[in-house]
């Protein structure tokens, strides 16, 4: 049987930290190397890893607990990938939960198709108020999938499990990066290999909470600048890497930014506004700024679906 390890940064997390840490020790598959990574926690957070890894550190069940003092989710979750000797490796945050069978489906799809290089899967969304929302994944290949990840982030952080030496080869988590450091770090991972297969399950095994001191955030205009640094290094890693499809990629990277300077509007941040234009001022093409220009009037109103509409326009699908 293989080791997965899991890899989870934490901080400040006290309250929130055991149903994290008792969904993943439900889980079915074993072996697991769990690597918990306080990153200058001033809570009790420190104090409950380390409880957790005293009462549950088995043979097959290994825990490893480390401080990683640079601060930022990215920095510990390279600190904890430095500490995997596995093969295969996935990350999880300090306030989401696992269902029981995630780590199982996984392998169960890895042992399917054993030149996949990264499976992924689908998630649950619930809200302070208890409302969910399913986030499916397609199973589609090629442009199709990368522009439908720059629209969905399918490779968010709790969504897939990884060859260690694939996440190393492309340069791991940004430690530059912050809001959409997995979103990043994604465009990268598909770039690199189109060996990506998806573990189906009839329920999502990725729940995760949305809440107002949650990693995964809802707010804009506080973080556009940090955000949109994000979206530049995608461009980079677009243009370097000689593909014949990369204008399609870039134009929905400048409709990233659209949407984002939408919301920005939306929220009433002036900001927002003046990236629109910026955005237009570097697009020749009067179809695209046609699609930029419906997809901001979207955004800063509020109106869902704003990607799928980029979707039909861009007669990508």
């Amino acid at each position: 049987m293989m080791e997965i390890t899991v890899i989870i940064p934490v901080y400040n997390r006290e309250k929130l930290l055991p149903r994290t840490l008792a969904s993943v020790v439900a889980q079915t598959y074993r072996p697991l190397h769990v690597v918990l990574v306080d990153n200058g926690s001033t809570d009790r957070s420190l104090a409950v890893l380390q409880e957790f890894c005293d009462k549950y550190a088995a043979p097959d069940f290994r825990v490893t607990v480390c401080e990683e003092l640079n601060p930022g989710a990215p920095s510990a979750r390279n600190a904890g990938l430095r500490r995997a000797t596995s093969e295969w490796v996935m990350f999880f945050d300090s306030d989401d939960e696992m269902g029981a069978r995630l780590v199982e489906n996984y392998v169960s799809a890895i042992g399917k198709n054993p030149d996949a290089d990264i499976v992924y899967t689908d998630m649950k969304i619930v809200d302070d108020a208890g409302r969910s929302m399913i986030k499916r994944s397609p199973r589609k290949g090629g442009i199709h999938f990368l522009c439908g990840n720059i629209f969905h982030t399918y490779f968010s952080t709790q969504r897939y499990v990884v060859r260690r030496d694939v996440i190393e080869t492309v340069g791991a988590w940004n430690t530059e990066a912050f809001g959409w450091d997995d979103w990043e770090l994604g465009i990268r991972l598909m770039l690199y290999t189109s060996r990506i297969v998806k573990a189906e399950s009839s329920e999502p095994q990725v729940i995760v909470h949305a809440h107002a001191d949650s990693i995964t955030g809802t707010q804009c205009s506080d973080k556009v600048d940090k955000l949109l640094a994000c979206v530049d290094e995608a461009e980079k890693h677009v243009r370097a890497s000689g593909r014949r499809d990369a204008d399609i990629l870039l134009n929905c990277l400048d409709y990233k930014k659209i949407v984002l300077a939408g919301a920005c509007r939306r929220e009433g941040s002036m900001r927002g506004e003046q990236l629109f234009h910026d955005v237009l001022r570097g697009t020749p093409s009067r179809k695209v700024k046609a699609v930029l220009v419906s997809g901001y009037w979207l955004a800063s109103r509020g109106v869902r679906g704003t990607a799928r509409v980029a979707e039909r326009l861009f007669r990508l699908f």
